[in-house]
């Protein structure tokens, strides 16, 4: 598989060691400099397309393509999230509304610090901004860390709530390294789980093996939905097949875009009804 040029910029950018300065990650959010880049997600036997969640990149001018461990922890820091999540979602929106013009019909993923779920003022932009591009809520899912809700405020609990009654998805995601509950599992209204991906690296270890399975039978139970993150290999997605998982993400699929790449690469892929 061939990826488009963006990706291997994105491959080639180093960390700095040192977190942005305030100044510079508001300079940074000011010029558009934030970008949303999509990595899709496929059925690991048709290799149909089933969505695309959306990662932020900052396109420095000096350092090139920045990954989130380069600058997220300062972008929390300054209490800027909520600006460049915004950003993000309009930039996605757009692309969205560019697909739907072309009778491409995908589900987009966000993910949330559980910090911007402490009062409504978020999911009301967010409802705002369904409405504004004319999109229904079950276009987008919302994915939050597993250690971010291990202890969920009634506030928070009450805004994934708002979310779920837009009709947007949830999604646990790095599911595996926290402490979930099955009964948190019940009182939060998630309705996916997104599998660690250190846990298929090495499927020919029982605990690993057990890990995937374990969690598969946990989806079912629950009414959920499974991903994989973290399909690296051929030898990967044939282990996972054989454990009968459905749905991955991961660099042998396909890997972290620009919105113009991801519109080229959709062109010759197949996207599931």
């Amino acid at each position: 598989m061939t990826f488009p040029p963006g990706q291997v910029q994105e491959k080639q950018a180093g960390e700095r060691g040192l977190l942005p300065t305030e100044d510079e990650v508001r300079r940074g959010l000011a010029l558009g400099e934030f970008r949303a880049w999509f990595q899709p997600q496929l059925h690991l036997h048709s290799q149909a397309v089933t969505g695309v969640e959306a990662l932020v990149r900052w396109e420095h001018p000096a350092h090139g393509v920045l990954l989130p461990a380069d600058f997220l922890g300062a972008v929390l820091a300054y209490d800027l999230i909520d600006q460049m999540f915004t950003q993000l979602l309009e930039q996605g929106l757009g692309l969205l509304g560019i697909l739907r013009h072309q009778g491409v019909s995908l589900t987009l993923a966000f993910n949330l610090h559980a910090s911007q779920l402490a009062s409504p003022a978020l999911v009301e932009h967010i409802r705002q901004a369904l409405e504004r591009h004319r999109f229904k809520g079950s276009t987008l899912t919302f994915e939050l860390a597993e250690n971010g809700v291990l202890v969920c405020a009634p506030q928070t609990r009450e805004n994934l709530l708002r979310l779920k009654l837009l009709g947007c998805g949830l999604s646990l995601d790095d599911f595996g390294l926290g402490f979930s509950s099955l009964k948190s599992l019940c009182q939060l209204p998630f309705n996916q789980i997104k599998l660690h991906g250190k846990f298929v690296q090495r499927l020919d270890r029982l605990r690993n093996r057990s890990m995937v399975l374990g969690t598969r039978a946990l989806v079912r139970s629950l009414d959920m939905t499974l991903v994989i993150e973290g399909v690296s290999s051929p030898r990967v997605c044939a282990g996972l097949l054989e454990l009968g998982c459905d749905v991955g993400q991961g660099y042998h699929l396909a890997r972290p875009m620009t919105g113009r790449d991801l519109l080229h690469w959709l062109e010759q892929a197949v996207v599931a009804p």
